[in-house]
């Protein structure tokens, strides 16, 4: 049926996302969209009523747009989509069917948690009332975290072939660290780390779990702009930790990088060519170019177009060293649709020949 939804409705994605400590919205539908009306609820009292809440949230979120297209008429566009998801870029016409029920991928994203880094575009990198863990104000909440998954995969509401996501601060210096380790020891689960430590316990996953991966925003090829990206001096540190990690790897594709792109500070030939060459020594055939979340709906065109031809500039390298590429969710299909037209004229008239 066509109808406006996005895939992570559709595959029923459970996000801990954000902070969990203030009786907000802190399990969601999604995780990229900053929007007044995100699909999500508040933990309940029992773990029963929160994964109840939120499975209504969802059918209750797809029956609304079920119902504004079918009183279109047949001949007549769908109106602009209203309610919970209106605003969403990702939020489109499409032949959806609803998915089969089950969450397909659990993210834990949550705060407060504590990180090392302190990356530009971080919009918790002054807030050290989400950086810091105070056990006597936040230990129940994450007890309730764990219950609430608990009973979602006791009753088989998770899918077997499920991706976990832990992207919560930092995870080799987070305080539940060896509860969050258990948790998805026997999962495909991909670590969102910064790498400033080597974890033994991830090493450990990667060669249990093929399916399992570690992802580094690397957002640089050399030190000086890695310290200006993260505020930190210790990219050769990081890169080895990379190195290590790949030699405990059970195969080809559990190392996996992004490249937040940021026009002015690590757009450039430099930094693209390193990233490249880093890839090659760690047989890493991908990578993600996303972009500054913060800023997607608040750019105007003159920085807009910077952003667009800065991202098509490295995809486009990329191709011609025989690398793939996909383009993180942030960008909105507009800018996709121009991201590879400029890619290609690009590589075209010969500009990415200094990146071979």
């Amino acid at each position: 049926m066509k109808y406006r939804s996005c895939w992570m409705i559709e595959n029923f994605q459970l996000n801990f996302n954000g902070r969990i400590d203030t009786g907000g919205k802190c399990l969601t539908l999604c995780c990229t969209e900053s929007i007044a009306g995100v699909p999500g609820v508040p933990f309940h009292d029992t773990a029963r009523e929160t994964v109840g809440a939120l499975r209504r949230e969802r059918a209750e979120c797809v029956a609304e747009s079920m119902k504004q297209s079918i009183s279109s008429a047949p001949d007549i566009p769908p109106l602009p989509a209203k309610g919970r998801c209106a605003g969403c870029a990702n939020f489109g016409l499409g032949d959806w069917n609803g998915g089969d029920g089950l969450i397909h991928y659990v993210n834990l994203s949550m705060y407060p948690a504590p990180c090392q880094c302190k990356c530009v575009y971080c919009s918790l990198r002054d807030d050290n009332e989400l950086r810091v863990f105070k056990k006597r104000l936040h230990a129940r909440y994450y007890e309730k975290l764990f219950d609430t998954l608990d009973y979602a995969k006791n009753e088989k509401l998770i899918a077997p072939d499920a991706r976990w996501q832990v992207s919560s601060g930092e995870i080799s210096i987070h305080p539940y660290r060896e509860r969050i380790f258990d948790l998805v020891k026997d999962q495909a689960v991909d670590f969102y780390t910064n790498c400033f430590r080597f974890d033994e316990r991830i090493a450990e996953i990667l060669a249990k779990n093929p399916r399992s991966r570690i992802n580094l925003s690397i957002d640089a090829g050399t030190p000086d702009t890695w310290r200006e990206v993260k505020g930190v001096d210790n990219f050769d540190a990081v890169t080895d930790n990379l190195v290590k990690y790949y030699a405990r790897s059970a195969g080809p594709g559990q190392i996996t990088l992004k490249y937040i792109v940021l026009p002015g500070v690590n757009a450039n030939l430099d930094d693209y060519l390193s990233v490249i060459e880093i890839m090659k020594v760690l047989q890493v055939k991908h990578l993600t170019i996303s972009r500054d979340t913060a800023t997607k709906y608040a750019l105007d065109a003159e920085r807009r177009d910077d952003l667009i031809g800065a991202a098509a500039y490295l995809a486009a390298m990329l191709t011609k060293n025989g690398l793939a590429f996909d383009l993180y969710p942030a960008y909105t299909p507009d800018e996709r649709e121009k991201i590879a037209a400029l890619g290609g004229n690009c590589c075209n008239r010969g500009q990415c020949d200094r990146g071979r």
